[in-house]
This record gives structure tokens, sequence and C-alpha cells, in this order.
């Protein structure tokens, strides 16, 4: 470093007398202090701004003229630009005069060192800058009237350089930003502040207008420091300065309030447009200006505005619309039934409720009308209350004893015609049925309960109950019945007693026909004696129907035992008469016609006369006197037969 030395900026006396002269008629306070800040020199200007002569000042500390509030940092100041070899600068404080007048000093001062660059000395030049401090000042509180305006203002204004960087703002922006102080958004973009997402449409607008003016009632969103979200309506104007486009003056309005009313504004709009009741807006002469969809779908109109409502009510209801109308005039909000005329020529039932609007000064400016079509809920209600009858007349025809309960068995309620379980129903009601059934039919009840409960499927089940000291039979149904229980229970007790009746009826026809049976078995016996070989030992008196049964009997064991030879054997049979014998005679020839010789034997002498009176031709029928002869005949035909198969045939008698 260059360090100039104290003898290279000393003055001769003569230049330092021409030079206090000069300094003297330019009013600034010359002087030279040594290392250590003690005056060495000073010119005439000390008796003006300190009140004491040169030489009174030679000697003394610089910092004994010093403002005592500024001393401190002029100090410290000193120290610091000797520590840094600063040769020159400029420092503004507070001189004290003698007198205790404070004058505002601007300092140019100039540090000495010498060739080893030790500090030698200070010279420095003083201006009375208060004059400047005043107007400085008045400035100043005219700025702080400005700015107290302008951060009382409902707006926020910020100022932008052609940079979009703002140079200034209103108190409202700094709050909206989130910060404290103005030295914090001074010099900042907007790509550095809460809203740096809506950054570079903000400096679009700036460029607009640097280059194209004013751009007014801008609507946007700005998202603020706490991370709220509020409508703006911004305008922005070019900053003028010396006839130049310097940067830009913005302003906005919050109206976040205003948005949100015209939100709700077209939130309400849209749910009187998608409304289900009709809504429709009346003059004070009740002719429509308005009309939702609703309305105009209600009585089939593509267009309502224009329309008087009195024509659209039903002729017969229209001498209430006055009556309706005054009661809206006086605040009570009349809702009552009125009829409309489809544009089909229908009847529309609509309840209606007029409402009445004012402006600020209390005069009507016209009706609110809603319509609520209820002419469906008519036909429904007149659909169930036909259903209802219906109901009601079918449970009075149903004999059945109805009980709802809840499904935890609890009975809310009944309906009988004819069945009463001998004591009054209402014992029953908001009783569990375990206090009011017996034990086994409480049990009955409760497993069908518990397995309804599980399935979902009705159930069914009988029980007896005696009731006036008479055993009865019932059958109950249990169904599910929305949230409860319906149990149907119907006396059984005739169908029961008619079905005992029929039983004991069929079981004595079975025992009857299993009689039959076996005597049928007793009477036509059907023997087999050898292979080929059925006898049949007839005993008792033969009729009609025992002559058929035998001819079936036999026929069927001939088949059944491939029989060549069948024995009828009438030893025990007292009589045969004519339709005997031919029973006999057609038995033995439908024999033959499968293949069997029919041998009769046991044939009685009265017995044999009957038959030769009666002229009885026995054709092919072998007779016998006794049932063992007729067996011998029968093994020895049978040997014949045998052994003409094997071709040694012998011929006996």
């Amino acid at each position: 470093m260059t360090h100039q030395s104290s003898s290279s900026l000393s003055l001769t006396p003569h230049q330092l007398e021409h030079f206090s002269k000069v300094l003297e008629f330019a009013g600034l306070i010359f002087t030279e202090s040594d290392a250590q800040g003690n005056i060495t020199y000073i010119n005439q200007a000390a008796r003006r701004y300190f009140g004491y002569a040169p030489e009174e000042c030679i000697g003394k500390s610089v910092l004994a003229f010093t403002h005592p509030d500024d001393r401190e940092t002029l100090q410290q100041t000193m120290i610091e630009l000797a520590n840094r070899q600063q040769h020159s600068a400029e420092i503004e404080n507070r001189v004290i005069h003698r007198d205790g007048t404070v004058c505002a000093f601007l300092w140019s001062i100039v540090i000495h060192y010498d060739d080893n660059g030790n500090l030698n000395g200070f010279t420095s030049i003083g201006q009375d800058i208060s004059a400047l401090h005043r107007l400085r000042d008045k400035l100043y509180e005219k700025r702080e009237i400005l700015y107290n305006v302008i951060d009382n203002l409902p707006l926020g204004i910020f100022w932008k350089d052609k940079e979009s960087r703002f140079l200034g703002c209103n108190r409202r922006v700094l709050q909206d930003a989130g910060l404290s102080s103005f030295a914090e958004i001074i010099g900042k973009t907007d790509f550095e502040l809460p809203w740096r997402n809506k950054a570079a449409a903000y400096q679009s607008h700036d460029q607009v207008v640097l280059t194209s003016g004013p751009q007014l009632n801008i609507e946007e969103t700005l998202v603020r420091g706490d991370g709220s979200s509020i409508w703006l309506r911004t305008g922005k104007v070019p900053l003028i300065r010396n006839q130049q486009v310097a940067g830009v003056i913005g302003f906005y309005e919050d109206i976040t309030e205003q948005q949100e009313k015209e939100q709700e504004r077209r939130t309400l709009l849209l749910l009187v447009a998608n409304a289900p009741d009709g809504i429709a807006l009346l003059n004070p002469q009740l002719t429509i200006t308005y009309a939702n969809p609703a309305c105009a779908t209600m009585l089939g109109k593509h267009e309502l505005v224009g329309q008087s409502w009195i024509e659209l009510v039903h002729p017969d209801d229209r001498p209430q619309i006055e009556t309706i109308v005054q009661q809206a005039m006086i605040g009570s909000s009349p809702r009552t039934r009125l009829r409309y005329i489809h544009s089909y020529g229908s009847v529309i039932t609509a309840y209606i409720a007029l409402l009445v609007l004012r402006n600020r000064q209390g005069t009507i400016t016209g009706y609110g009308l809603i319509n609520h079509d209820i002419t469906e809920e008519l036909k429904s209600a007149e659909r169930i209350r036909a259903s209802e009858q219906r109901q009601r007349a079918l449970l009075q025809a149903i004999p059945d004893l109805i009980f709802i309960m809840t499904l935890d068995g609890v009975f809310l309620d009944y309906h009988t015609n004819d069945i009463t379980p001998g004591f009054p129903l209402e014992y029953f009601l908001k009783r569990h049925f375990a206090e009011v059934l017996p034990p086994e039919l409480a049990d009955l009840t409760a497993r069908n309960l518990a397995e309804l409960r599980r399935t979902g499927s009705m159930q069914r089940y009988e029980y007896q109950m005696q009731v006036d000291g008479q055993v009865r039979d019932y059958e109950a149904r249990m169904t599910l019945s929305g949230k409860d229980v319906l149990v149907a229970i119907r006396d059984i007790t005739d169908q029961r007693q008619v079905e005992r009746e029929r039983q004991t009826i069929v079981m004595q026809e079975q025992r009857i026909a299993a009689q039959q049976a076996i005597l049928q078995e007793l009477s036509t016996p059907l023997l087999p004696i050898a292979n080929g070989i059925v006898a049949m030992p007839l005993i008792g008196a033969i009729d009609s129907s025992r002559a058929q049964l035998v001819m079936e009997s036999l026929l069927n064991g001939v088949a059944e035992y491939r029989a060549s030879i069948a024995i009828i054997d009438i030893t025990g049979v007292k009589v045969v008469d004519t339709q005997v014998a031919g029973a006999l005679l057609r038995t033995a020839q439908a024999a033959a016609m499968l293949g069997a010789q029919v041998v009769i034997t046991g044939i009685r002498s009265e017995i044999a006369q009957t038959m030769v009176y009666i002229g009885a031709d026995l054709g092919n029928i072998v007779t016998k006197a006794t049932l063992q002869e007729g067996i011998a005949f029968a093994f020895n035909h049978q040997r014949i037969k045998q052994s003409t198969r094997n071709g040694n045939v012998r011929i006996m008698k």
C-alpha cells in the first residue's frame, strides 16, 4: 500500500492563512488534528459553530465539540477507517455550540499516514447541513403524512421499477406479504413473495403497463403470507419520473366478500334453476317475470315469462288468489293448495307458498311463488288408501290370529277375527313370548324364531293348546315383516279331526283289504308239488266270485311255475252247480291254452250226477277219484314225457 507522508500534505503558514480566509468566506470549518484526534489547527469558523476562538480549540479533542450521543460512534468509525488504511471518508454527525446549540455537520476527512503506514493525523472540512436537515425533516414529515394517508387507505398500493422489483408499498401490501418492515420488500420481485405461483401473470401485467399504459379492473387472486387466498380488483399505471416511464404503480382492493356474494348469487340461481319445485317471480300485477324450468315443466309450457299467474290457475280456484295475496301482504306467508291447468288440459295440484318482495323503502316490488307439485302424491295417497282398504278387507276375511313382534320376541300388536287364546289379547302387548306362552310352546317359538333370524325363511310349525276345556290344534307361520316378525296362527282343529277320521277309515279299509287278501290266498291255495306240477285243493262253497279267483290263481301259478299238469282237487267242495261247473271248465280250457293238462280229483258221486245232469263236457280234462291218484298220474305223465324226450318210449296203462 502506498502511504502519503504528512509533510507532503502540510501547508505553509501563508497558504494556511490564505486557505483559511477562503474557508471563512465559504462558511466551512477547517481543522487539522493529530493521530489522537487533538486539534492542531482550526480556522475562524470555530467561533461561529463552536463558540470558541481558534486558539481556545487548539489541543482539545475533536470529541469535545461533538454531540455526546455521537462521540462513541465517531470514535469507533475513525478507528475502523485507520485499521482499514482508508485515506478519505465522509461522516455526518452533530456538533454542539458553547451556548448549547446543536448543528448538523457533514465532514469530509482526509487521513494521513507516514511512509510506514502509521497514522499521522486528520484533515477535516465541515459543512453545516442543519438547513438541509430541516428541509429533509420537512420532507420526511410530508412523506410521513403521505405514507400515513397511503397506509390507511382501504387499498393495497405498491410501486415497482422496470424490472418489477418492489420500490415500496403501503402497510396493506406489507401485511398481505406477511412482512413486518418495508425494508424486507424493497428490491424483491413477486417470485420471492408468498404469491410466487402467480408471479409470472403479475409481471406480464407489469410489462403491458410499461409498454401500453394503464391496466384497470383486473380481477385475480392473491395468496397471502398466512396461506389464505383472496380476490383482488387490481389497477396499474406507469410510474413517471422526469417525464420517463420508470416503473409501475399498482393498487388493488379486496373484493373477496363481493366475489363470495356473487358466488352465493350464482349458487342461488343454480339452485333455483335446478330446484324440483316450480319457482316463479311475479310483478305487483301478478305477471310472471321469471320461472325456473321445473315451473315450466309442471305446467307443460315452453315459456311462462309475461303470462298472468291468475290465468294459469284452475277457474274454480281463482277466487282464492285475492285472499292469498292479501295474506302475503300482511306477512303471513300463506301456504295452501291450488290447481293449475296443464297445457294438455289435465289438472295439476300444487302446494303453493307466496312471499312478498319489498325494496329498502318497504315498497312492494313483486312476489315470490313456490309451487310443490303434489299431483302424483295425491294419486299415490289415493292408491295407498285403496290398498289399505283392500288389506283391511283381506284381514277381516282371514280367520287367522296375527301377531307382530320384535326380532327379540316382544309382542307389539295383534289382529284377530275368531281365534282367541282363552284370555284377553291385550295381555300379550309389550311382553316377551316367554312370559305369556306355556313352556313347551315358548320353547317351540324360540327355536323357530332363532331359525327365522338365521335363514330369513318362513317357519311353519303346529302345536296343541287347551282352550275352554278342549284341546285344539293350531298351525303357526312365522315370517319377517321389515324389521319385525309376523306370526299368523290358524285354528286347524276341524281340519285335523277330518284328517284323523279319514285316516281311521283308510286304516279300516287297509285292514279289510289285508283280510280279504289272506282269505283269497286261503280260498285258492296253489301248491307246487314237483317240477312242472301244481295242485290247488279247494274247500267249501264256490260262488262265481271265488270261481273267478280260482281261475286267476291257477293260471298265474301255471305261468309262474311253468307247469305242464295242474291238479284241481274238489274233495272239500260240497256243491257244484251249473255256474261253478262252467267256471271249472273255462279254467281248464284256459290252462290248456298255456300248455298245461288239467286233472280234476275228488269228484263225489252227487257232484258227478250234477255234472252229467247239467251236460258238462269235460273234454280233455282228466278226472281221478282222489288227490293221490291225481298226483300219481301227474308223476307218471312226467316220466313218460321225459322218456319221450330221451327216445325211450314205453307204453303204460
